[in-house]
């Protein structure tokens, strides 16, 4: 790509419908709280708004949305919400698209697009039950399975594979086979004999 130069991005505009969670919510329920984050979104803003919203009977429920930095702050800003209110929580995902265009830098080149699909994650939180139809639901006052074992984690002071990753050292072994005991004391036996008659033939010598 040296003979191109970056452009701009066109991305995709998402709209409620195209959220995954159809049939999600219960008949009585026409609308909900979009509030789509990212990476720079601060909490105390986006919560304070949505708890408003709630208490003051304008929404039901709320769907927190996002894609690249933004999916941390997702699971942050519903984790931290459902603290302060009795939710129903599903976790979905999607994909937008974005489109990168290129302009070339020399001369007889054409414009290069660049498709991609970003994944992002949604999550709908509702102070009713979704329809017993809905699949992996969250019920109110629980924690995911990743939560709950970080806390398991924590209660007990240690942290995810702590014990791998250790091998127990063996004891040095001698690659010099040995020998016997029988053998040994035989050889042992016949050194001295030797030895023995050496001394005796240098005396008559």
């Amino acid at each position: 790509m040296m003979n191109y130069r970056k452009a701009e991005n066109v991305e995709q505009e998402l709209a409620k419908s195209d959220l995954p969670f159809e049939h999600c919510l219960a008949s009585n329920q026409k609308d909900f709280l979009w509030m789509q984050v990212n990476g720079g979104t601060k909490l105390s803003n986006v919560i304070g708004y949505a708890q408003s919203a709630l208490e003051k009977g304008e929404y039901r429920s709320v769907v927190w949305s996002g894609s690249g930095g933004g999916v941390i702050k997702v699971v942050s800003c519903a984790e931290v919400f459902k603290r302060s209110l009795s939710l129903y929580q599903i976790s979905r995902m999607s994909y937008k698209n974005v489109e990168e265009h290129w302009k070339p830098i020399t001369e007889g080149l054409e414009d290069i697009v660049v498709k991609r699909q970003i994944p992002m994650l949604h999550i709908l939180q509702s102070l009713d039950p979704f329809p017993e139809s809905v699949e992996n639901v969250q019920n109110p006052n629980t924690l995911s399975d990743f939560w709950r074992f970080e806390d398991q984690l924590s209660a007990n002071g240690t942290k995810p594979n702590a014990s791998r990753g250790k091998k127990r050292t063996r004891p040095e072994r001698s690659h010099k086979p040995q020998q016997p005991q029988g053998e040994q004391s035989q050889q042992q036996q016949q050194h001295r004999e030797a030895a023995s008659q050496s001394v005796i033939n240098s005396g008559h010598g």
